[in-house]
C-alpha cells in the first residue's frame, strides 16, 4: 500500500466509529467515498475530501456497487446495525444482515472492481470464555456447538474475508474491544450509575477488554495505510476486571461502588491482548478507557 494519499470507500461512515475515522483520513490527505442512506442526514460528515453517495449496502445492485468502488485503493466495512429510529430496511437492518449479507455484497464488489485492499471491523466479544487466560488471535473464537450464539454472524463474516486470496486483495480484520467514549454504550453505563440502577453481574471478577472509539479509529487508519495483509488483529486497551471498571467509573462520578448481584450470571471473561496489533501496525491506545469529564 502506498505511503501517500489513497481513495477509500467506507460503509458505516455516519456511525460513531466512522465519524472518528473520517477526520483522521482527511488529515492524511485521503479521499473518502462514503455510502450513506441519506445525503441530508449525512451532512455532518460532509467536508473536503469526502464524497457522499446515497445508497444502502443491503439493497444496492452488484453493478452499482462495482461502479462506486471502481478506482478506490481501499474498502473499509465499518457498518453496524442502525440506531433506533433510523430510516432503512426496518427489521432486516441488523448486525447479522450487515455482517453476512452486507459483507458478501461488498466483497463481491471489491473483487469485481479490483480494489486491492480491504479492512473489516470485527469484535473481540466472539472469543470463548477465557477466565483469567490471555486471549490472542489464535484463541478459539466461538463454540461450534452453539449455532444461536451472537458470535455466529461475526464468524461467518470473518470467514468470507479470510477466503480472499491475500495476494489479490490485501485484507485485515480488526477485532475491537467494546467501545468506550462519547456516543458509545459507556454513556448508558454512566447513566445507570447515576440513577443507581446498575448491578454488577456475579462477583465482577470477569475480565473485559475495552477500546476508546478514537483509538480504534487510529487502528483503522493505520490498517488502511499498512502493508500488513492476511491477518486478524485484536485492537483493545489493557483488560480490566468488570467490577473494578465499574467501581472506578462510579468513583469518577463521586458515587459509591455499585452492588454485586450474585443472582445475575457472570458474563464471559475476555482478557484480550493486542500485542500483535501494536507490533504489526505500530498502534497503541492513547485515549484510554476512562471518560474525560464523567462528572
Amino acid at each position: 500500500m502506498p505511503e501517500g494519499a489513497v481513495r477509500v470507500f467506507i460503509v458505516g461512515a455516519t456511525g460513531v466509529l466512522g465519524r472518528a475515522v473520517l477526520p483522521r483520513l482527511a488529515a492524511h490527505g485521503d479521499t473518502v467515498v462514503a455510502l450513506v442512506r441519506s445525503i441530508d442526514r449525512a451532512a455532518p460528515i460532509a467536508g473536503p475530501g469526502v464524497e457522499l453517495i446515497e445508497g444502502d449496502l443491503l439493497s444496492e445492485t452488484a453493478e452499482r456497487l462495482q461502479t462506486i468502488l471502481t478506482g478506490c485503493d481501499v474498502a473499509a466495512h465499518l457498518a453496524t446495525a442502525l440506531r433506533p429510529g433510523s430510516p432503512g430496511l426496518g427489521a432486516t437492518n441488523t448486525n447479522a444482515a450487515l455482517r453476512i449479507d452486507g459483507s458478501r455484497r461488498l466483497l463481491g464488489a471489491v473483487l469485481s472492481a479490483g480494489v486491492p485492499r480491504y479492512v473489516q471491523q470485527s469484535i473481540a466479544l466472539g472469543y470463548v470464555d477465557g477466565g483469567d487466560k490471555w486471549l490472542d488471535e489464535s484463541t478459539a473464537f466461538h463454540r461450534p456447538d452453539d449455532p444461536g450464539s451472537a458470535a455466529q454472524p461475526v464468524v461467518k463474516m470473518e470467514g468470507m474475508v479470510r477466503e480472499l486470496d491475500s495476494s489479490n486483495v490485501a485484507w485485515l480484520i480488526l477485532r475491537g474491544g467494546s467501545f468506550v467514549g462519547p456516543g458509545t454504550r459507556q454513556d448508558e453505563v454512566l447513566a445507570s450509575l447515576r440513577d443507581a440502577s446498575l448491578r454488577v453481574p456475579g462477583d465482577g471478577n470477569n475480565w473485559v477488554s475495552f477500546v476508546h472509539v478514537e483509538d480504534y479509529a487510529d487502528a483503522v487508519v493505520a490498517a488502511i495505510h499498512s502493508s500488513v495483509t492476511g491477518v486478524i488483529l485484536n485492537v483493545t486497551d489493557e483488560p480490566i476486571r468488570n467490577g473494578e471498571y465499574l467501581d472506578r467509573l462510579a468513583a469518577l462520578l463521586g458515587l459509591p461502588s455499585p452492588p454485586r448481584d450474585a443472582a445475575l450470571p457472570r458474563p464471559r471473561s475476555y482478557r484480550c491482548t493486542s500485542a500483535l496489533a501494536r507490533e504489526s501496525l505500530g498502534w497503541a491506545p492513547v485515549k484510554g478507557i476512562w471518560p474525560q469529564a464523567a462528572a
